[in-house]
């Protein structure tokens, strides 16, 4: 076979071995501008996220959003990791606010069987909602976040003994304007009395300085009131 392929070389004009080398190059620089014109005629949406629709969001934002590191690409997160459990916290996630702490109030938890208190808070902040990113809870509102705790209120101290003599109290402790954005599903989210409470313990609390971690800012950008880009692992599932 080498043999044949050889022949026919030797046969072929010298003039049109070195047109056809002369062409090559040529051939090479018309595939890349075919190509990149196709790639540039395709959305951008397209191009990020060839197999994936975005999902609608409330506000109008751009899909890109400016600086920090490459969003998650298919196959980086592994099983039985931190990203993977927050990877699935953003996708059955449907409100995402920024809200404005004023108070919190702890209320030791009652164990019916021992009949005392128990080590135990039940911690039930408050703030104002100065910004709503993802889903339905306006502007303005208040929204009382209620999760169990083992810290004592700030400025206290109690020994287990005052919780056996049940010699402890609810306490209400000020905050001081402080910021942190909620990560909640819309299903637990209940408004009582004017109020939008939640009693889920399974949510996330950040605050604003500490939002942007390495993880978190590869699965969604967030910036003043919009949410700006979200990597696949980080949409909401289909029906949420």
């Amino acid at each position: 076979m080498k043999s044949i392929s050889t022949a026919l070389i030797r046969q072929m004009p010298k003039v049109m071995i070195a047109w056809m080398l002369l062409a090559a190059p040529a051939w090479a620089a018309e595939s890349a501008a075919t190509a990149a014109k196709e790639e540039n005629a395709q959305s951008q949406e397209d191009r990020i996220l060839p197999a994936a629709k975005w999902k609608k969001l409330d506000v109008a934002v751009p899909l890109v959003g400016e600086g920090g590191p490459p969003l998650w690409k298919e196959g980086e997160i592994q099983g039985d990791t931190g990203e993977l459990m927050l990877s699935q916290r953003l996708q059955r996630t449907d409100e995402l606010v920024l809200a404005c702490y004023f108070e919190s109030k702890y209320v030791p938890l009652y164990n019916e069987k021992k009949g005392r208190r128990t080590l135990r808070w039940d911690l039930h902040t408050r703030g104002r909602v100065v910004q709503s990113l993802r889903g339905n809870i306006p502007v303005g509102s208040i929204i009382e976040v209620i999760q169990e705790t083992d810290e004592t209120p700030p400025g206290t101290s109690y020994t287990p003994k005052d919780f056996v003599a049940n010699k402890i109290q609810e306490k209400t402790v000020s905050e001081p304007g402080v910021l942190v954005y909620l990560l909640m599903e819309r299903e637990e989210v209940k408004k009582e009395g004017g109020i939008y409470v939640y009693r889920k313990l399974d949510h996330l609390r950040e605050r604003p300085a500490k939002f942007y971690t390495a993880d978190m800012e590869r699965f969604i950008k967030v910036r003043p009131a919009s949410i700006s880009e979200e990597s696949v692992h980080a949409r909401l599932l289909p029906g949420r």
